[in-house]
């Protein structure tokens, strides 16, 4: 897998460091080109990889790790914590609003696993004692609507379907039979699209025109690489 073929490559160059009782600036960029080329071999972008070693390197010089008696233990931290700011620093908390119900579009291609994941969030919400919803609007999958049916049974979460009907409408539909019930999340499930099938994202845009969703959540497989943007 992707994530364990770059996992294996820091390993090594991280090895390496190690291997070393004491560390110059050379030693620490030659760590970093390693780490560079396993981040391009993991498809991240050349701008976002060049800027990340090149600011490991300097908080490397700036921080004097050179000088520490556990120099390669405190690049391995850097390049940590580095990491950590790349991916956004910190967990995102999910949107409340402030006059329920808090609407969660789902959106991504087709066999990313949109509609497992809406069963997994939805499990995740009801054990923090909110009030989910489920709403299936993938109308063209042939038994989508099913298996929403399927693991929102398993995850203890209602569904709410019109059959194969206009996802904007059913959309909407869900909508009012949260208020009228006290749901206070709404999940919905859309259809997987590519961004040049115009028809299905110019649906994808009414629907958030509708619903003005909460919060928008792409649903990608870990493989995809720089094509999710």
């Amino acid at each position: 897998m992707a994530f364990e073929s770059l996992s294996d490559r820091l390993d090594a160059a991280f090895k390496k460091l190690r291997s070393k009782g004491s560390l110059n600036e050379n030693d620490v960029k030659a760590a970093m080109r390693e780490v560079r080329l396993a981040l391009l071999e993991a498809d991240v972008n050349y701008k976002v990889a060049k800027d990340f070693t090149n600011s490991v390197t300097e908080k490397c010089i700036g921080e004097n790790v050179f000088e520490s008696l556990t120099a390669a233990q405190s690049v391995v931290k850097i390049v940590r914590d580095e990491l950590t700011a790349l991916m956004g620093g910190e967990n995102a908390r999910l949107a409340y609003a402030s006059h329920p119900p808090t609407i969660i579009l789902m959106c991504g291609l087709q066999g990313s696993g949109k509609t497992t994941h809406c069963a997994k969030l939805a499990l995740k919400l009801k054990k923090e004692n909110h009030r989910p919803l489920l709403v299936a609007c993938d109308v063209y999958r042939p038994a989508a609507i099913k298996q929403l049916q399927v693991v929102g049974e398993q995850a203890g979460v209602p569904v709410f379907e019109m059959g194969q009907g206009n996802p904007v409408e059913i959309s909407k539909a869900a909508i009012d039979e949260a208020k009228l019930h006290g749901y206070d999340y709404v999940i919905i499930d859309t259809a997987g699209r590519l961004h040049v099938d115009e028809e299905l994202m110019n649906e994808l845009k009414d629907i958030k025109a509708e619903v003005k969703p909460h919060e928008i959540l792409l649903v990608v497989d870990a493989m995809t690489g720089q094509d999710a943007v």
